[in-house]
């Protein structure tokens, strides 16, 4: 039984011929190699695993492949963890500085909160509770029957006893 190694950060359009092409270069012999796909839609996950003839060809893979660019993408390779089914994940080890660590990426951290003050994702649920009210006529209906003062026209008539306070 080989090595089996995890390749993350894949491109969606990778093929297994493609990555068994890849990892097979210097002489390293790949036994398997299986892309994740998602189980409703059944696209690519970005990640997969290939199983090496021994741990010096995994080694080697290791050593060429993390950080490398395949596809345009900088992949992320390492030794794939066994795991019970059911069991809980194990922790994830620290990426280097530059792939997705703290700094890294494209321009380095996000300025928060972005330029211009509030946050853009704020404004969005507020708009959507402002259609949900206009709605829901019976919401309206409700607060205005909350009310216990009673209207101008109502008290000059005498249907209500009200001797000028409040409820509040």
């Amino acid at each position: 039984m080989g090595t089996k190694l995890f390749v993350g950060n894949l491109s969606y359009s990778i093929t297994e011929p493609e990555l068994r092409e890849a990892f097979a270069q210097n002489g390293r012999t790949v036994q398997s190699v299986r892309i994740a796909v998602d189980r409703e839609t059944q696209r690519p996950r970005g990640f997969a695993f290939i199983e090496v003839a021994t741990e010096a060809d995994a080694e080697s893979a290791i050593k060429d492949w993390n950080g490398s660019a395949l596809n345009g993408r900088n992949v992320f390779v390492e030794k794939a963890q066994e795991r019970v089914p059911g069991a809980p994940r194990p922790p994830r080890p620290p990426r280097p500085m530059g792939a997705g660590g703290p700094g890294g990426g494209f321009g380095g951290p996000r300025p928060y909160p972005p330029r211009g003050g509030m946050p853009i994702a704020t404004s969005e649920p507020h708009r959507e509770e402002q259609r949900r009210r206009q709605a829901r006529p019976e919401k309206k209906a409700m607060e205005k029957r909350k009310s216990t003062r009673p209207k101008e026209e109502e008290r000059e008539r005498g249907k209500w006893r009200w001797d000028g306070k409040t409820d509040d």
